[in-house]
């Protein structure tokens, strides 16, 4: 009863921290490579050039999400829910946390491992 709400602004603190920690970093990085659309990819060797502009995940979903259409208008008025833009950024997100989850289980059974010897 009592520790719940002596840690409430620890808590809050820390969820701000976490939320303005992750809007700057994927700032930083939009900023830092160029805020390309485009893959560089040429078909000639080596198909990838390490110089040229790139977008990350996190920076796509920061870009285009405010600009991502959830439905498309018909010619009479009316809307279609034609979100697939929308969608896909939400499955780089899935794509995104699922990568995240992944380094979490592994960083967590290495920590385990270490711990037992």
């Amino acid at each position: 009863k009592v520790v719940l709400p002596a840690a409430k602004s620890g808590l809050l603190a820390a969820v701000l921290l976490g939320i303005g920690r992750a809007v700057g970093e994927t700032m930083a990085v939009l900023m830092a490579t160029g805020h390309s659309i485009n893959i560089p990819f040429d078909s000639t060797a080596p198909y990838f050039h390490p110089l040229e502009s790139v977008r990350t995940l996190t920076a796509t979903i920061a870009a285009e999400l405010g600009e991502a259409p959830r439905l498309s208008p018909n010619a009479d008025g009316t809307y279609n829910v034609d979100a697939r833009h929308y969608q896909a950024l939400f499955a780089i997100g899935i794509v995104l946390f699922s990568i995240t989850f992944v380094i979490n289980m592994i960083a967590d059974f290495v920590v385990k491992g270490i711990r037992k010897k």
